[in-house]
């Protein structure tokens, strides 16, 4: 049998339909609320997962954290706050414009110096304050760029072990290489 107040009562509780699901407290003998189970929107998987993964698994190429321009002769990004690069990108230089003079990725979780070699005027590389391991693809490029035109190379809070690469950087003016000293 139906019981009309009681179904009055079940549509009224917060404006919408009762459900089955919903559960039910006594506040006194005669009074029943009815109180509704709210579902929050549905999260991305990478958002509910981003605690569980090291910073340096997740990939951020430099058009991740800051819009580019094809034709910027300069890109300057500090990794001081919010999302940092984790990987320059093998094609990266290739995707850019071949007469970018400098290109400073400071502060950012850069692992592989790579991507570089299309780069045909640049004058300062500073990856200050990365996670690099190696120097690598200095002479890579068409006529040894982009070494051959670096005058301004700063490798600094990094942990390269063999500064050899260097030999391929000729007109090197400026060679920054500090590191952490552990006491």
């Amino acid at each position: 049998m139906s019981n009309p107040d009681r179904e009055a009562q079940e549509n009224v509780h917060d404006g919408t339909e009762a459900h089955p699901e919903d559960a039910e407290t006594a506040i006194t003998p005669s009074t029943t609320v009815r109180v509704a189970q709210v579902q929050g929107p549905t999260l991305p998987v990478q958002w509910t997962q981003m605690g569980n993964i090291p910073p340096t698994a997740q990939l951020r190429y430099p058009g991740d954290v800051m819009e580019l321009d094809v034709n910027d002769t300069e890109i300057i990004i500090v990794g001081t706050a919010g999302q940092k690069i984790t990987k320059i990108g093998e094609d990266f230089s290739a995707s850019m414009n071949p007469n970018l003079s400098q290109l400073v990725l400071r502060s950012q979780l850069i692992r592989v110096m790579e991507g570089l070699e299309h780069f045909v005027q640049l004058d300062l590389l500073e990856l200050y304050d990365n996670q690099v391991e190696e120097l690598a693809c200095l002479g890579d490029g068409e006529d040894g760029a982009p070494g051959k035109t670096l005058r301004v190379l700063d490798m600094s809070y990094n942990v390269i072990r063999d500064m050899q690469p260097v030999m391929f950087c000729p007109n090197l003016q400026e060679l920054c290489k500090y590191t952490y000293v552990c006491i």
